[in-house]
This record gives C-alpha cells, structure tokens and sequence, in this order.
C-alpha cells in the first residue's frame, strides 16, 4: 500500500501544499513547530477520517479559514485512486474518484497506516481506554465487520445506560437490552482475543530484536469476565448476559453498566514483569514501537499488503542499533514516512536510499 501524492488546503499550519513521496522511504526534516508532525497526521486523517492529535476536527482548519481539504492518490492491491476528506463548519465529507462516500464506515481497507508518536508512550502508561482504542482500530482495519459490532454494542451500551439513569425500568425490559449487548459485547471479546493471540508471538520476536536479546515481551488479554480460557461465541454471550443480570441492581445505583468489553484491558510483560508499572520510560517506548510494528506485520499478513507507516519523531528516542533494525526491517517492504530535527539520527552507513524534505513553516522543499 502507498501514498504518492498528497495536497493540503488550509490543514493545521499548511496553507496549500502538495508533496509526492517515495515508495519506500521518506524523511521530513525541520525545526521542532514547523508542520512535519501536522502532515504525518494529515495522512492518518486521510486513513481513519480522524487525526491522531486532536479530537475536534474543526482545530484543524488553518487559522483565519473556514475549512479543510486533503487529497491523496493512494496506490493499493486492487490499483490507484484518489481519496479526498474535507470539513467545513463541522460538516466532514469523504469521496473515493470523486463520488462521496455514504457512510464514512465505507473507508475501511482502502488505505491503511500503522502511526508512532511520542505521545503513544500513553499506550503503556495509560489507562485501558487507550489500550482499548487501539485495540479497536485496528480490529476495524482487519475486520470491516468490528466497526458494525461496536456500533451496535456502543448504541445498546448508551440505551442501557439511559435506562439505569431513569432508574424505573422493569426487570424485563433490561432483560431485553442485555440480551442484545451481551450478544454483541461477545462478537467484540473474541475478536479482540483472536487479534492478540495472533500479535502475541509476532510482537515476542520483533521486542526480542529490539531489545537486543535481554526482554521477553508476553501479551495478555484481560477481559471484564471472570474467566481464565475465552470459550466459544455462544458461552461468552452466556456468561456476559449473566453477569449483566447480577450486577443490574448495582447498576441501578449507580447509573452506568459495569459490565462489559467497554471495560476491557489487555496488558504487556516484560520478562513476566507488568512494562506498566514496572518498566522504565525506555522499555515502555520500545514495548509501543514493538506493538505497532507487529500490528504492521499482522495487518500485512491478512490483508496481503503492508500499511503505510508513520515514524513521528522516534529515532531520537531509539540508540543505533535500534534505528537499524528498524530501518531493515521497513526498508524492504514498507512505505515509512519518518519526522527528524536532522538528518545526523538517521544518516548511518548502509541507511536506505530515501526522499528528503525540509518542512518550514508550513512549507515543504
């Protein structure tokens, strides 16, 4: 998968900027505060219809404008195209060759990105709702049928909830609600436990690269179910549903399910040692950067392409032999697209051939 082309209008800090890029590796350079952040999020905007920085899509309309647009030609197995997103006045529009999309669910497995950003050390450090975010997205990227689970689950979850703030809902009637999130709540805990185990031995061998032999990097699923071997479909919509109706009075008091895989978490060990509470600031970094870059190589593994990947400021935070095998790994396969203050972290003996641009003030050379 790639991205040749890409045009901002009035996107954060760009005014209107159009940048080709390499089919493998690319490297913004510039000052801290000049936009090279601003358009590696701008290719994930274009990717999920939402930017990885902020969570309003009106911040980032360009000061003084009204609107947005970005405009990519993206290159994937089925051939190229042209993807387009704009927002103006709170109204977002996404078109494929010119036609607007029905529903922006319509995006899914047209293009694709794998994103590090500094700010991703929050995926260890963080509570599980990160965790779970991540989890999520990238189920909906491998899974088109996820985004239609957890509307549903995220539609009933809200209803129920309503319920229990109203406080005067009858037994049967909750009873009917549950039937419906326990039934979805369990199409979501499997695919998330099918997703892990998969990323489980991928994510052990790429940490043990990383981390230069001396880690071992496990991952654990951590439903909200008291249950130790996930089961099938049906026993977990079993088991959900029953949970739900012992905890409804509990519930009732206090406003809200407490039940559910909107309380998921699942969590990442070091050498059998919780990387959340125990590992250092630079073990944590590593144990994120292994979770992208094993998501990247199963995202490729099932859709047969490999995403494009997005390297926001990392190589400052990784020594040489890290950057290396980094660089090895992509540089085969992977389109990378990389933001550095200099080319010093990243031009080393044996590096790649790649494209570079000097981004300044919102201007790309």
């Amino acid at each position: 998968m790639l991205i040749k082309e890409l045009e901002l209008v009035n996107y954060t800090n760009y005014a209107h900027e159009h940048i080709s890029f390499h089919p493998r590796l690319n490297i913004l350079i510039g000052a801290n505060a000049q936009g090279k952040s601003n358009l590696i999020d701008s290719i994930h905007f274009l990717s999920l219809a939402r930017s990885h920085r902020q969570n309003q899509d009106l911040d980032l309309i360009r000061w003084g404008e009204t609107f947005f647009r970005l405009k990519g030609l993206i290159e994937n197995k089925q051939g190229s195209f042209i993807l387009e997103h704009a927002v103006k006045k709170g109204r977002k529009i996404a078109k494929i060759n010119g036609t607007s999309l029905p529903k922006l669910s319509s995006l899914i497995g047209h293009f694709t990105t794998i994103i590090f950003t500094p700010d991703d050390l929050n995926l260890i450090k963080g509570g599980p709702e990160l965790r779970r975010r991540f989890l999520n997205r990238k189920l909906v990227q491998l899974t088109p049928l996820y985004y239609d689970y957890s509307a549903a689950y995220q539609r009933i979850l809200t209803q129920r909830n309503n319920l229990l703030k109203r406080g005067d809902a009858s037994t049967e009637e909750m009873a009917v609600w549950d039937q419906q999130l326990s039934y979805y709540g369990s199409l979501i805990m499997v695919q998330r436990n099918k997703v892990l185990l998969q990323l489980a031995p991928i994510a052990r061998e790429i940490h043990h690269q990383l981390s230069g032999s001396r880690e071992v990097l496990s991952i654990h699923y951590q439903p909200n179910l008291p249950i130790e071997n996930m089961g099938s479909q049906p026993e977990i919509q079993e088991l959900l549903q029953s949970k739900l109706s012992e905890a409804l009075r509990r519930d009732l008091r206090n406003g809200y399910t407490s039940v559910g895989p909107h309380r998921d978490d699942f969590c990442c060990l070091l050498n059998d040692v919780d990387a959340r509470h125990y590992g250092s600031q630079g073990q944590q970094r590593t144990t994120v950067l292994t979770l992208k870059l094993a998501m990247l190589k199963l995202m490729a593994e099932e859709t047969g392409e490999y995403p494009v990947l997005l390297l926001d400021d990392v190589f400052s935070e990784l020594d040489q032999s890290r950057r290396q095998y980094l660089l090895a790994m992509v540089s085969q396969s992977v389109q990378t697209i990389i933001t550095a203050t200099d080319l010093e972290q990243l031009d080393r003996p044996g590096m790649p051939e790649a494209c570079v641009f000097q981004v300044h003030q919102g201007k790309i050379n």
